[in-house]
Order: C-alpha cells, then structure tokens, then sequence
C-alpha cells in the first residue's frame, strides 16, 4: 500500500480499513482485500478481523503499526477475551494474525454462547457530529459495537442502529459511517433507573476494551465470585448457593426490564445462565454477564482481575486471605465429624449443610465410614431399599393404609391422606404402584383405568402435538416433550406399554439428535429465504441454534438439503 490512514480515537479496524477503501481507488472491492492482506479469500470481519500479519506487512514502507496494536487498541478483542485462560487468549491472538476469522470466534465463543451480536453498525449522534467537526468524517466506534452496549460514554445519550447490518449482503465490502447510513429517526428515551445501569455497564466495557489486565483460568474467577458470594451470605463453604434469594435479590438489582433488554433474563427455574455461572462449573459465558455479577456482587474490574479476594477472619489458621482454605477446614472438619459414625443428618446440622451435599462431599473426597441408618443417612455400599429398615418400614407402612382403608370405609384416598401426609409420602415414593391398586375413588370404589378407552382418545391428541411442533420453529419430538405439551409428563412415558397405540405412533416419530438437527438446519434454510438473507455456515448456525461443532458432523446432509431448495454450496 502506498498509504494507510491513520487511526482516529477508539476507532475500529473495519472502519479504518473502509476509509483506506474509500480513499484507494480500486474500482472493485475485491481489489482492497488484494491491497490489504494479499488475498481475495477473505471477509470484512467487524469484531475480530484476521489476517493482521498479512496487513502488517503491506503496510507502507517505514509504518511502526504491528498487530498487536490493531488488536489491543482498534478491534473488540480485548472485551470479548477477558475472562477466557491465557492459553486460549494467544491461541485466539495467533488466529486473527494467521489464521481463519470463523475459527476466533469458535474459541473465543461468541458462536455457542446465547447471547446474538449486533446486527446493525451503531453510532451515537453528537459522537457523529463531533467526528465530521474535528476529523472531517465521521467513524464506526468500537466501544459503541460492543452488544450489551447502549449507551455512549462519553455523551450518557442512547446510541442508535444504523441503516446497514453487519452480516448482510456482501461480505467483502467495507461499510463505512455516513450521513446516508446513520440517521435517527425515532429518538429512543430509557426511563431515568434504566439508564443508570446501562452508564455502569459500558463504563466498565471502557476498563476491559484498554485491555490492562492479565488474562485468568476460570477457576481464578470461580474463587473471587464465590469468595464474594460467602461474605453477602449468598453461598455456604460447603459449596452451597442460595440460588433463589440471589436469583431473587440479582432481578431486584438490576430490573427485569433491565435484564430483557440486555439478553441476559434470569428464568424463575433453576436453569439459568447465573445459576450456572455460580454453579462450580468450568463454562466460559458472555463477558457481560461477568459484569452484570461482578457489579452486583460489588467487586470492582481491578480487583476481580488483579487482587485476590477472601474473608476476613480471626483464625490464625486462615491469613493466607484465600477463600481455598476455608474450604479446606470444612473437608478437615467433615472427616472428624464421619469419624464418629455420626449419620449424615447429624453432620449436615452441625456444619450448616444439607444431607444431599454432605452425600456429595464424602463421594468426593473418598471417604468409606460404616455409617448406620437412621432414616436420613445411608450405607454407602447398599441402597436404603435394599435395608432390614427399609423392608420392615414397607410392611409397616402397607399395614397402615390397610387398616385406614378399614377404619374409614366411606372416605376416598384423597381424604385419609390429607390426615396421614408422612404415610402418604412415604408409600408415594416408595411404593406407588401397590398404593395405586389400593386406592379408593370419592364414591368408594378403588381407581380402575381403563388403558384401551384412554389410549384411544390419547393418541389423537399426540397426533395433534406432533403436528404442532412439527410447524413453526423446530421442537425436538420425545415421549417427553409430547407428555410437557398434553400436561402427561408425569405418567405417558412410565405407561406406554399400556398405550400400544400411542406407543406405536410416537415411537415411529420421535426423534435422535441428529434428525432434530437437519430438521432444525431446514427451518432455518427456510426463515433466511423469507428474511433475504445469505446462506452461510454462521448464518444457519446462529438461526437454527445448532452448535458448529454439530454442524461439521452434518454437513453433507446440509449441503444436500441446500442443493434441493435451489441455493449455491460455494459460500458454505
């Protein structure tokens, strides 16, 4: 190149490399890519540009730019990688130097996370404004790309999407910032409380896009998260997460309003992405969702980096200030305490815990006690059904429902249990089939099903259900998710065999993985059609919601699928 423009403040490298575009005078844009990287076999890549090496080296006689600078100072890498392990981080580095861009973003995992990027360029207008007065142009800001971003720092105003989106139409062609493309029209105005959150959030996008920090292993940042959560009373040193108060204290926090905007929602059930975040799990997720915790546990960006976090204590035993060796006395602690043949509700009770984590804890750290049954302990050698107790319980229990079957012999089921929940329980869980066929209607007679009418009138509606998941976005077809729609979750699968109907037509049906895939892969062949989108691997990816390593092992059926609606499989 015989020139290259200079880099404005917090610039993008897609943009700084569509003004070289604008200004070179090639006539097609497949010659800029000649001029940039020596290729034609290349897209212009917004959050992770590669072939920088390439760049470097065309770039006019005596420039001091190298990759590293376009990469801390002028891509989206340095918030996007801040909280994956070094190893990775210079793997990633290497890639977008060398290597394939659709490969950084495997690794890095903007590809498996739930979280969409950006589809539109976005600009902040006074930013706009400011631009054309001082450089004479305006320039695609990298800070404003960054998804979970919605407001500019410098200006505190919402920023706006532009007319052009960054994955559509051609692909090797850089769009750059322009009067035509960046217009307001409709302004947009976040309630005052809303716009305190988003302030917070693309201050501290600011602190990582300088890229100050060293990059950690996850278990670094398990330890300061869960170190914090100890001290505001959210976890145990057992491991234990009071999941619902935090789930609970995290939306009053944040709004759920707040949480929507930012894809970042916390469902009501379990399975959410901050329980698992909290969860003693080794996933990377979104980098904002790092943040959202991070301020919400009120650890600042420094410190969850740099300084390592403990609780303060008076025991001599724990100055090292690190929240591992609290755990190790717990574990210390829990091996006295199984020494002296305690059961495990007794040694939940005295270090704060539960049963089930007690259970855990012992797995793990390998300990073989004799341990004696009390109703709530085991053997850990032998299942509790397997017992003298639980053998004398089962007689017990199936006398006692007996006898309150002969005392009230006007009474359903329904009504003697309501008096005798801890029979009724017990017998539920562990004898439910001898205490179905001891049951009694309200009108006195025992509950006879009759399977032949019920499977026939079931298998209709099942044709119905599959019907319906069949249409409109894919809905894998198991015995399960038909049983979740017809409200039968509980008993359809465990009584199939006395629906041989109802067996016979999901059975020939249902599916595996793999052709829940291709079916999923063919809808959203269909919904990019519809929307005039292209027809790529990360396209289809992201639309169907198939992960590209599953795509990889099912890409001859795709590219099939492509060939018969009519497309081209050179882009794929």
């Amino acid at each position: 190149m015989n020139f290259f423009p200079t880099p404005y403040p917090g610039e993008l490298l897609y943009s700084i490399l569509g003004r070289y575009a604008v200004r070179s005078g090639n006539i097609g844009d497949i010659h800029n890519f000649e001029d940039l990287f020596s290729t034609r076999s290349c897209i212009a890549t917004v959050e992770l540009p590669s072939r920088l090496n390439a760049l470097i080296k065309n770039m006019p006689i005596n420039s001091e730019y190298t990759a590293e600078y376009f990469i801390n100072n002028h891509t989206l890498f340095p918030f996007y990688a801040a909280f994956i392990s070094p190893d990775r981080a210079e793997e990633i580095i290497d890639l977008m130097k060398n290597g394939k861009g659709d490969v950084s973003y495997i690794k890095i995992g903007l590809v498996s996370n739930s979280i969409p990027l950006n589809k539109y360029f976005k600009f902040c207008p006074k930013c706009f404004k400011e631009d054309i007065d001082t450089f004479g142009e305006p320039y695609w800001h990298r800070v404003h790309q960054v998804t979970g971003v919605l407001i500019c720092p410098k200006h505190k105003i919402p920023i706006y999407n532009s007319k052009d989106l960054i994955r559509g139409g051609n692909r090797q062609r850089f769009i750059i910032s322009s009067i035509e493309n960046c217009i307001v029209e409709e302004k947009i105005e976040y309630p005052q409380k809303l716009t305190e959150k988003m302030i917070w959030m693309v201050k501290d996008a600011e602190i990582l896009l300088k890229g100050n920090y060293d990059f950690r292993s996850q278990e670094w940042f398990k330890s300061q998260f869960r170190a914090r959560l100890i001290e505001k009373g959210y976890a145990r040193l057992n491991n234990y997460i009071h999941q619902k108060k935090l789930r609970e204290d995290f939306i009053n926090f944040y709004s759920e309003e707040y949480l929507d905007i930012v894809k970042a929602s916390v469902s009501t059930t379990s399975q959410n992405w901050l329980s698992s975040m909290v969860r003693n799990n080794n996933r990377n997720t979104y980098v904002l969702r790092y943040l959202l915790l991070a301020r919400f546990l009120e650890i600042p960006i420094d410190t969850l980096f740099n300084k390592k976090i403990g609780l303060d204590t008076e025991n001599d035993d724990l100055k090292e200030d690190n929240i591992d060796a609290y755990q190790e006395l717990w574990d210390e602690k829990l091996k006295e305490l199984v020494k002296l043949n305690l059961s495990i509700r007794e040694i939940a009770a005295t270090l704060n815990s539960t049963p089930k984590t007690i259970r855990k804890s012992i797995d793990k750290l390998d300990i073989k006690p004799f341990w004696k049954y009390n109703g709530g302990g085991r053997y850990l050698k032998k299942r509790y059904i397997d017992t003298d107790e639980f053998k004398t319980k089962l007689k017990t229990s199936r006398e006692q429902w007996l006898e309150l079957l002969d005392k009230y012999p006007n009474k359903s089921s329904n009504k003697i249990k309501q008096n005798n929940q801890a029979l009724y329980r017990w017998l539920t869980k562990y004898d439910i089939e001898w205490l179905r066929s001891h049951a009694r209607s309200s009108d006195g007679r025992r509950n006879i099903v009759n399977w032949e009418k019920r499977d026939a009138e079931l298998i209709e509606k099942v044709k119905l259900a599959v019907k319906a998941m069949e249409e409109g976005k894919p809905e894998r077809i198991t015995w399960t998710t038909i049983g979740s729609r017809l409200g039968v979750s509980g008993w359809l699968s465990k009584r199939r065999d006395k629906l041989p109907q109802t067996k016979e037509y999901i059975e020939s049906v249902k599916e595996n993985l793999r052709d829940f895939q291709i079916r999923k892969i063919k809808w959203a062949i269909d919904e990019l059609d519809k929307n005039d989108k292209e027809i790529t691997f990360w396209n289809l990816s992201g639309t169907a919601g198939v992960k590209p390593r599953y795509m990889e092992s099912i890409k001859e059926n795709i590219k099939s699928i492509i060939l018969k609606k009519g497309h081209d499989c050179k882009l794929f």
